[in-house]
């Protein structure tokens, strides 16, 4: 007995229960392009009757309703090629989803079949659905749009920002270097201190917007990954002393002891001026906070192949809650590191950080033996396997001006704390239409006034023009004025600040107890505005005049 599939009557029916279990799209044409069969499930995923398209050419039957004439044109053309001999393979999209509802895209081959003469007989439509593939691609189609689109706009991102880096660079340092020259040009020849003084101001408000100018184009650098460290073969311990050494004179002047306690030599690789520009940054904060006759020490050593920097003050230190935010981008006194560092942008701690890390060397702060902050820099030293690499005379250059500006702005900072203008000045915070104009008007021209939009504006200004009175007034924005207060008569350097409250009438306005419990010095009646400006005037000039 054969075997079944020698049978030929097997053999046809093993291939019509394949072709009826076939989950993709066969059919069979005549040269014509005719449809003489079809599998079922092409039938069921198209929605159509058999009886609707036997008989019919592959390109009118119901599977291209509202295909479109341009993919109708290419079935045909298609069918015609297989007729002619030639295979054709295309995708086309087809009414064979969802029962005929939706549109499926089918990877379609045309085969020819040919006879015993050689003729085409019939053509073979075999199909398979790729319209999972062709979303897909359609998804990755748009999102690479979408990401070329992106592309485009951060190039043009990065030259705008080249731009703004270059007009940093030139367009505003190149004015304020100006102002700085002409300043102490004016400081070494005026003799009347009215002016002298006033040129001190002028010079250190235009050194604190250079320093906060070059401190954001670093912390820029850094972000974009473009901060490269310049690293040498050279002593550490005589770069540090070589920068505690220019602030041994400013300390002296505040009566300040520096000590300094470095090891010589301590060779090391390091990039010396980012180095100085650490250790000047340190001392500047140490000077600054520590008081009159106080203590400050900077101290270098050297253990387990690292240098260990520490620069301690006998100044008010950081409360332990503080500690961990003093490195924060943007922190002075005034945005809650603890303690007051004054109006800059908060940036001297940050780059200290991001200097050290980039050395590959942590940054840590604590208490100090002497009673005040102690900043702890840890720094491998690196011995090199190599060749030594020497630093160049530029680069040394640099280090020394880096300090130096450091240093001559904490001097020029401290110059005008001792530098008060005899015309007396009055910061104004009042929200209310109106107010404010008319105390202003009261005041007249006897005075510099000067009205800020919120309480840390308030607070700006009043660390930065040490006037002789801050006017607190019932809206001063989202700080209460309870807290402006309190913030005001916190700050030693605002000591000699006369602090002038006013008391609303509104059940949300705070009582003058409460005023005076949070710092007020004078609470006056926030109504009557046109007699409160001569009176504010009278309280705020009381203690100015001579």
């Amino acid at each position: 007995m054969s075997a079944p599939q020698e049978d030929l009557m097997t053999r046809q029916l093993m291939a019509q229960v394949a072709h009826a279990k076939s989950s993709s799209f066969n059919a069979l044409l005549d040269a014509g392009g005719h449809i003489l069969d079809v599998n079922p499930a092409a039938l069921i995923a198209g929605g159509v009757d058999r009886a609707e398209v036997i008989g019919l050419p592959l390109w009118k039957t119901a599977w291209w309703t509202d295909a479109g004439a341009e993919t109708v044109q290419l079935v045909e053309r298609a069918v015609r090629s297989a007729a002619a001999g030639r295979f054709a393979r295309f995708d086309v999209d087809v009414r064979i989803t969802g029962a005929g509802r939706e549109l499926g895209t089918l990877d379609l081959l045309l085969r020819p079949l040919r006879g015993r003469d050689g003729q085409v007989v019939f053509i073979a439509a075999e199909g398979r659905s790729v319209t999972d593939r062709k979303r897909v691609e359609q998804r990755l189609a748009r999102q690479n749009a979408e990401l070329s689109a992106l592309t485009e706009r951060l190039a043009r991102v990065h030259d705008y920002r080249e731009r703004l880096l270059g007009e940093l660079s030139h367009d505003l340092r190149a004015p304020l270097h100006v102002v700085i020259t002409r300043a102490e040009q004016l400081l070494r020849t005026e003799t009347e201190e009215e002016v002298r003084a006033q040129v001190v101001n002028i010079r250190v408000a235009a050194l604190g917007a250079l320093e906060q100018i070059n401190d954001m184009l670093e912390q820029v650098k850094s972000d974009h990954g473009e901060a490269r460290l310049a690293l040498v073969d050279a002593d550490l311990g005589r770069a540090v002393r070589t920068v505690a050494e220019s602030f041994e004179p400013l300390a002296a002047a505040r009566g300040i002891s520096l000590a300094v306690e470095v090891p010589d030599p301590l060779a090391a690789r390091f990039d010396v001026e980012r180095v100085s520009r650490i250790v000047s940054n340190l001392l500047a904060n140490a000077i600054r906070h520590a008081p009159p006759h106080g203590r400050v020490r900077c101290s270098l050593a050297e253990a387990g192949g690292s240098a260990t920097l520490e620069v301690a003050d006998s100044g008010p230190g950081v409360p332990d809650e503080h500690r961990d935010r003093v490195f924060g981008r943007f922190r002075s006194g005034l945005d809650g590191d603890g303690r007051s560092t004054g109006a800059g942008a908060g940036l001297g701690l940050a780059i200290v950080r991001e200097f050290v890390e980039l050395h590959g060397g942590e940054v840590s702060l604590g208490a100090a033996p002497e009673g005040g902050a102690l900043f702890t820099v840890r720094l491998p030293l690196l011995p090199p396997d190599g060749p030594r690499v020497t630093a160049t005379l530029s680069q040394q250059a640099a280090a020394a001006q880096r300090a130096e500006y450091v240093r001559s702005h904490l001097e020029a900072e401290l110059a005008a704390e001792r530098s008060k203008p005899r015309i007396p000045t009055v910061v104004i915070v009042e929200r209310v239409p109106g107010r404010a104009d008319a105390i202003l008007a009261g005041i007249g021209d006897g005075a510099v006034t000067c009205v800020a939009e919120d309480a840390l504006e308030a607070l700006r200004l009043a660390v930065e023009l040490r006037p002789e009175a801050v006017v607190v007034g019932t809206a001063t924005g989202d700080m209460p004025a309870t807290s402006l207060l309190r913030r005001l008569a916190a700050d030693e350097r605002l000591a000699g600040v006369r602090r002038v409250a006013l008391a609303g009438e509104r059940e949300e306005d705070a009582s003058p107890e409460e005023l005076i419990t949070a710092g007020a010095q004078l609470v006056l009646p926030a109504g009557a505005a046109e007699e409160l400006g001569g009176r504010l005037w009278a309280a705020a000039t009381a203690a100015a005049q001579p």
